[in-house]
């Protein structure tokens, strides 16, 4: 459930963008969506919850990266070629970047530690040892 924080986020801020850039929009949407299916997965197939987490923290992991990456260079960009004149989009990409960074990046990662500290759930023992209903050896 906790995936579907971040899916809302990023869908969000999809919608929000003033100008669609089809590589923004697959990277982006692609994310949101493989986030809502990991949740839906949780909630659906309990089996599949814990692959289903693995796979939804790597992928908001890795677009996380790739935003915080895009919004770093676009502070660059605008402080060193704009100087004084882009001093306002480096303070709205600073913004962005601080309010990406823990749905993106932090998440993702607590999610993982997570994931690998607890032990997968032991398999069930198999029956070959306790008798059938009629009182013979399975064997």
């Amino acid at each position: 459930m906790g995936n579907l924080i971040p899916a809302t986020v990023l869908g969000a801020g999809l919608v929000a963008l003033p100008v669609r850039y089809w590589p923004t929009d697959i990277v982006v949407g692609g994310a949101t969506l493989a986030l809502a299916l990991a949740s839906s997965l949780v909630i659906g197939r309990p089996a599949l919850a814990r692959r289903a987490l693995f796979v939804g923290a790597r992928v908001l992991l890795g677009v996380g990266i790739l935003l915080v990456t895009v919004a770093l260079l676009s502070l660059a960009f605008l402080a060193g070629i704009h100087g004084d004149f882009g001093r306002g989009g480096v303070t709205l990409m600073l913004l962005v970047t601080l309010l990406v960074l823990p749905y993106a990046v932090v998440y993702p990662l607590v999610e993982l530690w997570w994931l690998a500290s607890r032990a997968p759930a032991p398999a069930s023992p198999a029956t070959v040892a306790s008798p059938s209903p009629d009182g013979e050896s399975p064997a």
